[in-house]
C-alpha cells in the first residue's frame, strides 16, 4: 500500500503538471474535486500501509474501510463526471477492503 501511494501520488502529479498524458483518466483536466479525491488516496494509502507495518490492526482497519470508500467516491465520480473508468481507483478500493478484512 505504501508503494501504492507513493506511485498513484507521482503518477497524479505528473497528470496535473501535464508531462503524462491518459495514465489517470480524468485527471487532465485538473477538476479541483478530482485533484482531493486522488490526494485522499494517496494519503490513505500510505497512512493504512504504515498503520498495517506498525501493527496498530484496530487503527488500519478503520484506514482501510475510508481508503476503500474514498476509492469508490473517486471512482464513481470519474464515472459521472468524465465518462471514464480509473484501474487506479479500482485499486485503491480493493486495497482498502483487503487492509480492512486482513486486519483483524
Amino acid at each position: 500500500m505504501i508503494l501504492f501511494g507513493i506511485v498513484y501520488a507521482i503518477v497524479a502529479i505528473l497528470a496535473y503538471t501535464g508531462t503524462i498524458t491518459g495514465i489517470l483518466p480524468g485527471h487532465e483536466s485538473q477538476e479541483i474535486l478530482i485533484v482531493i479525491l486522488s490526494a485522499a488516496v494517496a494519503i490513505f494509502a500510505l497512512v493504512g500501509g504504515i498503520l498495517a507495518l506498525a501493527g496498530n490492526k484496530g487503527a488500519a482497519r478503520i484506514v482501510g474501510i475510508i481508503f476503500a470508500v474514498v476509492g469508490l467516491v473517486s471512482l464513481i465520480y470519474l464515472q459521472f463526471t468524465a465518462s471514464t473508468f480509473n484501474i487506479a481507483d479500482c485499486i485503491a478500493m480493493v486495497l482498502g477492503i483487503m487492509l480492512f478484512v486482513s486486519a483483524k
